[in-house]
């Protein structure tokens, strides 16, 4: 009895001490839990601005897991050398549509600020089973047959047609005042400024063209940035909350969140 009393004393002591030795390893060899649900965000820019403008927001997303694209439409941004008569609103769906299937995504959480809702609506009528997500965040959103300056207040349309004329040689708008983007912080600006750029101008004459009602079954989230009066947009979203079949919500934010507020958007765009 007393023979069997130190056997089971001494494993006992054995199996602590491995324990111990044990324990360290594990701890060290722990991996941090991935994302509950990794997306694919598609994040399309707006006017005057290029695929450069996602960069905080798109270096976050991809920090949680995130698998992120930024494409650049023709004429602004990087591709601002592209400038001319003949890029149009067709030309920017037709980008945004082959970046997705050129690179083989699937169930795309597509995001579009500003100008660009009017984009994402396009690229969705035409390739909506690649699409599991439309975000229209503080976007336009425009019925089949109109075009974003029908559609604007007339007495925003009429101030940049003069502007196209005076300072765009008929083909671009003017961006505008970098003041108008409330930036606060100064190396944000300077950033800014040093990459804005003239959007075509036949993005904004063309006609939206749907072959299918608008989303064409992609569900539709509409993001209300009201930190700020937006006022091409006011009318549009005051429609927008009497229609049915559409997610709206607010954040409060600026109208270029991915400018002025990145993480709050970062965040805000995880739960989408």
């Amino acid at each position: 009895m007393d023979t069997i009393n130190r056997r089971q004393f001494s494993q006992g002591v054995l199996g602590l001490v491995a324990g111990a030795i044990a324990a360290p390893v594990l701890a060290q060899t722990a991996q941090p839990p991935a994302p509950a649900r990794p997306k694919t965000f598609v994040l399309v820019h707006g006017a005057w601005v290029g695929g450069w403008c996602w960069a905080h927001v798109a270096k976050g997303l991809r920090a949680m897991g995130h698998s992120v694209t930024t494409p650049t439409c023709p004429g602004v941004g990087e591709l601002r050398h592209l400038l001319s008569a003949d890029i149009n609103l067709s030309a920017f769906i037709s980008t945004i549509e082959n970046h997705i299937r050129s690179e083989g995504l699937k169930d795309v959480v597509l995001v579009g600020s500003g100008f660009s809702g009017v984009v994402i609506s396009g690229v969705a009528d035409r390739i909506p089973e690649a699409l599991s997500q439309l975000v229209f965040l503080d976007a336009m959103v425009l019925d089949s047959g109109r075009s974003v300056f029908e559609s604007q207040p007339a007495a925003v349309t009429n101030k940049r047609l003069d502007e196209v004329k005076r300072v765009g040689n008929g083909i671009a708008i003017p961006p505008p005042a970098l003041a108008s983007f409330g930036l606060k912080d100064p190396q944000t600006q300077k950033w800014v400024a040093e990459r804005i750029s003239s959007q075509p101008v036949n993005t904004y004459t063309e006609k939206l063209i749907l072959k299918n009602p608008l989303g064409n079954g992609v569900p539709k989230t509409y993001v209300d940035c009201n930190a700020a009066e937006f006022p091409p947009l006011a009318e549009v979203k005051k429609v927008l909350r009497t229609q049915p079949g559409w997610h709206v919500t607010t954040l409060p934010t600026h109208h270029d969140p991915h400018l002025t507020e990145p993480d709050l958007l970062t965040n805000f765009l995880t739960t989408i």
